[in-house]
């Protein structure tokens, strides 16, 4: 599970020769072994469109990056921020006009990515004007956002009915605000030790630091 976008997480499976759905978009996409999409909430196609052009009318810096399925799209795939999160996930975008309707036809995920004060004053004005979507910082620099609908919790719940799993064997990992849901659905909720003060309160465990293999350490605790 991830806030990427499906190419920006077969690597990943690859390398642990995972066989598995991948939650992708933090919960409004899931795709299976094939990469075929199985689940999907999308915002709605007007609300896309006009919180895009919001944000470059309040503040033509910003980096938009729209994501639909497995595509992401951009204005300019050479712009700073857009050629850093490339460098970062090994995806490269693809460059479309943004006045194009179609591109807002069905969107997972829009991305804002620039300077942590312009997030931080872009944030506190999009959730006044777009109270009908998920908005929330991923890190100082990225602003995610997704329609109200989308949550891992979801997208986990519609996976344990897929493989028919009880909703007491699912274990979760999680360490920003976005995962607080999924943690408290999980059967065991577990927050890494990095984790928000809010997210490992809502937790039944708090592991270590990423850097010290907390996940590891959990996984060994209850598996081996």
């Amino acid at each position: 599970m991830s806030a990427r976008m499906p190419k920006g997480m077969t690597a990943i499976r690859a390398e642990l020769e995972a066989k598995s759905p991948m939650i992708c978009y933090s919960g409004a996409l899931v795709v299976d072994e094939e990469d075929h999409p199985i689940y999907s909430v999308a915002m709605p196609q007007e609300v896309a469109m006009k919180l895009c052009r919001r944000v470059y009318e309040l503040n033509p810096k910003i980096s938009v990056n729209i994501y639909t399925n497995d595509e992401w799209l951009v204005k300019d795939k050479k712009e700073y921020w857009a050629a850093q999160e490339s460098d970062i996930t090994g995806v490269i975008p693809q460059e479309v006009s943004f006045e194009d309707e179609e591109v807002y036809k069905e969107v997972h995920k829009v991305l804002c990515m620039g300077d942590k004060e312009d997030i931080a004053a872009l944030e506190q004005q999009l959730v006044k004007e777009f109270p009908q979507i998920r908005i929330y910082r991923s890190k100082d620099t990225y602003l995610e956002i997704m329609s109200m609908k989308a949550s891992k919790s979801d997208a986990i719940h519609m996976l344990k009915d897929h493989f028919h799993v009880k909703q007491e064997e699912i274990m979760a990992f999680g360490d920003n605000f976005n995962d607080i849901d999924m943690i408290r659905y999980a059967g065991l909720g577990v927050a890494m030790g990095n984790a928000a003060d809010e997210v490992k309160e809502v937790a039944d465990i708090v592991t270590d630091i990423n850097d010290n293999e907390g996940e590891r350490q959990i996984l060994d605790k209850y598996f081996k």
